[in-house]
């Protein structure tokens, strides 16, 4: 498969009215970014965008013309009248939408007599689309650097899978590495050093996520980045602990593991 060679700031799209208006919970959204965390490269961009192709195509070639690498769609590349990635895409990427025959073929087969019109819709894809297979139902496509998927979770997630391991195996991102203390203090308390310490190693990305408990306020210091750097992770590691023995504790000091995909 001809997949894009370079990892270069990940973008999740989701596509879908229901949920726009919040009417479904955005699962997809949720599944692809701890999809792209758990293979160590973390999305740059999530967007949720309607079923209209004016707006797909608008928010996808901004991101294709910032260089971002890959780009995952879910959703609308079914046939009914409301689906319209494929034709948001074609706008994007500048292509005309062309019947792609293979996928015709195929349709064709798995369908027969239900092979109505609006089925056969779905091989209008891109100019120069390649499919990507689908056991469950219509494939979907992709055209460099975007990737087309099913609104389906049974479909997306096997699929989604498939194509972030061909990724990986064709150059493999950076190993990360993600830190965290949980500290029993309001993050206003740290804010002052941990941002001296942030512009001293760009390098490292750090967040502050406070909660307030009925025991009082914490802050949880999450520090992420690529192992490479490993004269950072050794100052990260020095800062938090100095942190962890100045500050009462409520998580000690430890290493995140990478999540997974599968909803809780």
């Amino acid at each position: 498969m001809g997949h894009e060679k370079r990892w270069c700031q990940p973008a999740v799209i989701t596509v879908g009215q229901e949920v726009l208006y919040g009417e479904r919970p955005n699962d997809n959204l949720l599944w692809l970014l701890r999809a792209f965390e758990s293979f160590g490269i973390p999305a740059a961009v999530a967007m949720v965008l309607p079923d209209d192709e004016v707006a797909i195509g608008k928010h996808l070639a901004f991101l294709v013309s910032q260089g971002y690498r890959p780009i995952f769609v879910s959703g609308g590349i079914g046939g009914t009248h409301d689906d319209r990635t494929r034709q948001g895409i074609a706008l994007a990427l500048q292509r005309p939408l062309v019947r792609h025959e293979e996928c015709f073929a195929l349709l064709a087969r798995r369908y027969g007599t239900r092979f109505t019109e609006q089925r056969q819709r779905m091989a209008w894809l891109p100019q120069g689309a390649q499919l990507m297979a689908n056991p469950l139902g219509a494939p979907g496509f992709f055209v460099d650097p975007v990737y087309a998927f099913p609104g389906f979770p049974q479909m997306l997630h096997p699929m989604a899978q498939k194509v972030l391991e061909d990724l990986l195996r064709m150059e493999a991102p950076p190993e990360r590495r993600v830190l965290e203390l949980t500290l029993k203090i309001p993050e206003g308390d740290i804010a002052e050093e941990v941002e001296s310490f942030a512009a001293r190693h760009p390098s490292v990305e750090i967040g502050l996520y406070p909660s307030i408990t009925p025991e009082g306020p914490t802050v949880c210091v999450r520090c992420r980045g690529s192992m490479n750097a490993a004269s950072d992770w050794n100052a990260v590691h020095a800062f938090l602990k100095k942190l962890e023995a100045s500050h009462p504790v409520v998580e000690p000091l430890h290493e995140v593991p990478p999540p997974s995909p599968q909803l809780v």
